[in-house]
């Protein structure tokens, strides 16, 4: 690895609230990166288990801490993104982790695409133990559309992101009034700039478990994503709003037996699958990820 001075920057930014039983990992995996020119900045919403604590044992390591009271996720990581000075920025939340070698692989894409607005990677799938089950792409070959992503599914993996903290300066930082989207509607407004860069490695873990905003977020998540979809899309409902829609609705009527009986589960998931093939124009699989299409164009705008 280059020397320091020759390394662009990158600013972490750890956002938590009681998670105090993965924030430990979640540290350890940053720092153990060996990455000579960084900055991590935790944020702490004011937690009452044994973050802080935790915080205090790396306090020496930590470049800027603070626990405080905010007004949500978004606030903590605009805080952070305030105080940042990196080339490259990026927020892990405390129960997800980076793999070895991440910085690296970041810090040569960086490298080789200095102007790019991001620059994302695959990534793990982990359960609550931090055990992997699956890779987050389903494919080992990485691929952007902004098509397939205005009009589909978010299929960037947050925690495998780094942004370009000139071009975040740029669009601006994350609409603290979104709560479960943010970081798809930044992914739309960063990519109406340029192209991002993908780097064809696995660079994080992300904890999948019951009481992540992603899995209880239910209708709510749901008409914010669409919100998020019309101010790109300019419709009122897309093809990938939809997906998350009956999906939701799905494990609704699977909890619900006796309100809703087996032929009915049959519709929407007969529903469900005809809607993903309206992902098909967009150069998106039916899983939302995208198509190997020649066409990844990135001037895709507002109908």
């Amino acid at each position: 690895m280059s020397r320091a001075r020759d390394l662009p920057r990158i600013s972490v930014i750890t956002p938590s609230l009681n998670q105090g039983r993965y924030l430990r990992q979640c540290i350890e995996s940053v720092l153990s990166q060996g990455y000579k020119n960084l900055e991590l900045l935790v944020i702490d919403g004011g937690s009452k288990d044994e973050s802080v604590a935790v915080i205090r044992e790396y306090a020496k390591a930590i470049t800027y801490w603070v626990s405080e009271p905010d007004r949500g996720q978004s606030d903590a990581i605009n805080k952070g993104f305030a105080r940042a000075t990196g080339d490259l920025v990026a927020w892990l939340n405390a129960d997800d982790f980076y793999l070895p070698g991440a910085f690296e692989r970041v810090a040569d894409a960086y490298a080789a695409d200095p102007q790019a607005p991001f620059y994302f990677g695959d990534g793990l799938r982990v359960d609550e133990a931090g055990t992997a089950m699956s890779n987050f792409f389903p494919t080992q070959a990485l691929r952007f559309d902004r098509r397939a992503l205005v009009m589909g599914l978010n299929y960037i993996l947050q925690p495998s992101t780094f942004i370009n903290r000139r071009i975040l300066q740029q669009v601006g930082y994350l609409d603290e009034g979104l709560h479960y989207g943010m970081d798809s509607d930044l992914w739309m407004r960063l990519s109406g700039v340029g192209e991002p860069r993908i780097i064809a490695s696995a660079l994080s873990a992300t904890r999948e478990y019951g009481t992540t905003k992603t899995a209880s977020g239910s209708f709510g998540r749901v008409e914010e994503l669409r919100q998020i979809s019309m101010k790109h899309s300019g419709l009122p409902m897309t093809p990938g709003v939809i997906c998350y829609l009956l999906d939701t609705l799905l494990k609704l009527v699977q909890q619900e037996p006796g309100v809703f009986p087996a032929s009915y589960v049959e519709d929407v998931v007969r529903f469900w699958t005809r809607t993903q093939k309206l992902l098909e124009p967009y150069d998106a699989f039916p899983d939302g990820f995208p198509r190997d299409s020649k066409k990844q164009t990135t001037d895709f705008v507002k109908r």
